[in-house]
């Protein structure tokens, strides 16, 4: 039984067995239905910020009569967590990467205080992710990218680490993970990004107003990606 599309699939199996899962905008529980039916986690929270897809996803957690296992909860990002739920790890998925960074920073100290593990998949902005992640004692362990309905999807699994190294302005753009792995799917996102940095620094220096600023942090992005494909 899958009701995951590609891309919950792949943070699917980022998710380690036996944790403890909060998914925050869980939209219909889907990923917590699916971990508890394999058998992955004994437990999730499916966190939701309205009351429409709250009550959705508990008619589908009730559904699968897995509302002793899910608890489907109302509230602002983190805010569904407590201390006394040990949840150890938070999935968000679907967002853009500035909503994302702000779930993050908006929760407390007793909402984060047993997360060891954040996977996210920005549908944008994956450096700010990542920015976020270092600037904050996470150390990026795993990252997954597909294409699906014509949008590159990337996936950044993270765990606290007090001692996390800085990443180089290419790492923060490309991600360190998926530059080593250099999957079909990140050489083909990246040869389309740069033939599009490539036509805007064109465009740029037929422009009335030359941007020097804005032309050289794309000729840098150029440069990056280069030199990695």
């Amino acid at each position: 039984m899958t009701l995951l599309s590609k891309r919950l699939q792949a943070v699917y199996q980022m998710v380690d067995a036996g944790t403890r899962v909060a998914d925050i905008g869980s939209d219909h529980a889907y990923l917590p239905v699916e971990l508890i039916e394999t058998g992955v986690i004994p437990y999730a929270i499916a966190g939701e910020v309205a009351e429409g897809p709250m009550s959705r996803s508990k008619a589908d957690v009730e559904k699968f009569g897995l509302s002793d296992k899910i608890d489907v909860r109302l509230g602002n990002g983190l805010a569904v967590i407590n201390k006394e739920d040990n949840i150890d790890t938070v999935t968000i998925a679907g967002m853009g990467g500035i909503l994302i960074c702000d779930i993050l920073s908006r929760a407390t100290e007793a909402q984060l205080s047993n997360v060891k593990t954040l996977i996210l998949q920005p549908n944008i902005g994956e450096p700010l992710v990542r920015h976020w992640l270092i600037e904050h004692g996470f150390e990026i362990i795993d990252e997954d990218i597909l294409s699906e309905d014509n949008h590159d999807y990337e996936i950044v699994k993270a765990i606290k680490n007090d001692s996390v190294k800085e990443l180089t302005e290419a790492q923060f753009l490309m991600g360190p993970v998926l530059m080593s792995k250099k999957s079909d799917a990140f050489v083909k996102k990246w040869q389309r990004k740069l033939n599009g940095y490539k036509k805007a620094v064109a465009n740029m220096h037929n422009a009335k107003q030359i941007d020097e600023d804005k032309i050289s942090k794309m000729q840098q992005y150029i440069k990056y990606v280069e030199e990695i494909l």
